[in-house]
């Protein structure tokens, strides 16, 4: 039984839009097109420096995931779930298994690391947050954080999930 993998999901609607956003990247090395410094290197950089605001991927723990899709597996040969039934089990635990990942780290992103979480569409494990660039940064060390992304992906994320989920509420 094959059942659907929101982390790849998510990196497919992101993949695109993070390719797109390194384009820009080498602007941000501190020099100007005459050859000059601009002071916007990593040396002038400072814990003032302006918010920024980002998305960022959390997925479940995919050991815990694997461990539930075994046992559905296993109730499912024993005929006592039928394939519709496994799969919604598996989406259910799938789904509280996400919950507990972006609750975890809203935890750990507000007290530990100074951000701030401003939304977040949980169907894709993925969160809008807001917050001084070093603490962004260190998000990337959150076990279940899959990455960082512009801030425009999210609002394509969450469209691509309105458009998916039948009945989804604004």
């Amino acid at each position: 039984m094959e059942f659907e993998s929101t982390r790849r999901r998510f990196m497919q609607l992101a993949g695109t839009t993070a390719t797109v956003s390194l384009a820009g990247c080498n602007a941000l090395q501190g020099g100007t097109s005459d050859g000059t410094e601009t002071g916007t290197g990593p040396q002038s950089q400072t814990q003032t420096a302006e918010p920024a605001t980002v998305t960022v991927g959390v997925e479940p723990d995919q050991e815990q995931l694997r461990e539930r899709q075994q046992e559905i597996q296993s109730e499912l040969q024993a005929g006592n779930l039928t394939q519709s039934e496994a799969q919604a089990e598996y989406r259910t635990a799938q789904e509280s298994l996400i919950e507990e990942a972006i609750s975890s780290f809203e935890e750990r992103a507000t007290s530990d690391l100074g951000l701030t979480i401003d939304d977040s569409v949980s169907e894709a494990g993925a969160l809008l947050i807001t917050g001084p660039p070093a603490g962004l940064i260190d998000t990337l060390s959150v076990e279940s954080v899959t990455g960082l992304f512009p801030q425009a992906t999210f609002e394509q994320i969450r469209s691509q999930v309105r458009t998916e989920t039948p009945g989804a509420a604004e």
